[in-house]
């Protein structure tokens, strides 16, 4: 799924200046706001009255001051702003999507194993019901299987290898291709991105924008717990912040590897007819799938 990201993430800078520097500015004018008032003035506004006049606690004296302050000044302190926001966003990456560094492995393991064993019990559930109703199952033990399924997948689609969930449910993908068309991901998808038609490329890169924008708020989350030091209803908005961007980015990743899958059910065989093989009609059999697979390999 790593070269799905990859592929997806094209053009990085436009859409880190839309995503983080803008911000910045709103991010810069809360902070300063936030150090006027202190802890004991938390709620009075009148202290921020003259914060970004000419001999204000920002701006020095005189028009050449504010010209200074607003063209050079606020420009680099909100580009900072966003590179300290993006190095968090991709401290999140890290940990949401990848394998954890080594110092945090022991707590991966642990994370990994307790999610594990949420997944078998579920799991084991589900199955007891679905030995337990048979082949004719009625509406209310349908309704029943369906819940149990539901929250089997809630925790992850497949035993879980990550210890958070969106890793899990990119990693998903790999191995539901794999299973079901034994084509490998990591080669077939640069060439499968060929086939596609531009609106299916369009969904895709839509995803991928909301997933980076998802990501990118939970980074501002982040980097406004500092702001608390001096001004502590900065926790409180850092919290809302960050737990706003872990929804949008759960239900980003869920879009992305839904359409992701989508594109290898849609345009699979269509792949394999344009690589030369013999495609009979219906869906890419995993017969096919494995010499599509061999020959994207070539032995690597």
């Amino acid at each position: 799924m790593n070269a799905v990201l990859v592929e997806l993430g094209r053009r990085y800078v436009e859409r880190w200046m839309a995503l983080l520097v803008l911000p910045g500015l709103l991010y810069v004018a809360g902070a300063a706001a936030a150090y006027r008032l202190g802890h004991a003035h938390w709620a009075d506004l009148g202290r921020l009255t003259g914060l970004l006049q000419p001999g204000g606690p920002l701006i020095g004296r005189g028009v050449s001051s504010v010209w200074l302050f607003v063209i050079v000044v606020l420009p680099l302190l909100s580009a900072a702003a966003g590179l300290a926001a993006r190095g968090a966003a991709t401290v999140l990456v890290r940990l949401w999507f990848e394998p954890w560094p080594r110092g945090l492995g022991r707590l991966a393991q642990r994370r990994t194993a307790a999610r594990a064993a949420r997944w078998t019990a579920a799991d084991e559930a589900y199955r007891e019901e679905l030995d337990r109703v048979g082949v004719r199952p009625s509406a209310a033990d349908s309704a029943r299987l369906d819940a149990l399924a539901a929250r089997r997948n809630a925790v992850a689609l497949r035993p879980p290898a990550h210890p958070v969930w969106a890793g899990d449910r990119l990693g998903a993908v790999d191995a539901r291709v794999w299973g079901w068309y034994r084509l490998d991901v990591v080669f077939a998808w640069p060439r499968l991105w060929l086939v596609l038609t531009d609106s299916e490329q369009n969904a895709l890169r839509t995803a991928r924008s909301e997933l980076d924008a998802a990501v990118a708020l939970a980074g501002w989350g982040v980097l406004t717990v500092p702001v608390a030091l001096w001004w502590w209803p900065a926790l409180p908005v850092a919290a809302a912040v960050f737990v706003t961007g872990l929804r949008r980015t759960r239900a980003a990743v869920d879009t992305l590897a839904h359409l992701t899958e989508a594109a290898f059910d849609l345009r699979g065989a269509t792949l394999a007819r344009e690589l030369g093989f013999d495609v009979p009609p219906g869906r890419l059999s995993p017969a096919v799938g494995m010499q599509v697979t061999a020959h994207l390999r070539k032995h690597v």
